[in-house]
């Protein structure tokens, strides 16, 4: 994984705020996708100027989903 470690517990931080039990209930039951929810509660944390402002310098989307699908692993 390419994020540094300091950046990567910082986002781990802002999403373990809102990821919830019955968030995760509520995408699984509307079919949503493990993606859809990670970017969604990445926003809800209000991480996007975050991510454009200190990841996009030196990562790509994927290195982002990288690092999402090991904060976030299933619904």
């Amino acid at each position: 994984m390419k994020m540094q470690t300091a950046h990567f517990d910082y986002v781990a931080e802002k999403i373990a705020a809102l990821d919830t039990p019955a968030l995760r209930a509520a995408y699984r039951d509307a079919g949503l996708s493990l993606k859809r929810y990670q970017w969604d509660i990445t926003w809800k944390a209000g991480l996007t100027a975050y991510i454009c402002d200190t990841l996009y310098p030196y990562l790509n989307d994927d290195h982002i989903q990288t690092a999402l699908n090991r904060i976030i692993p299933a619904i």
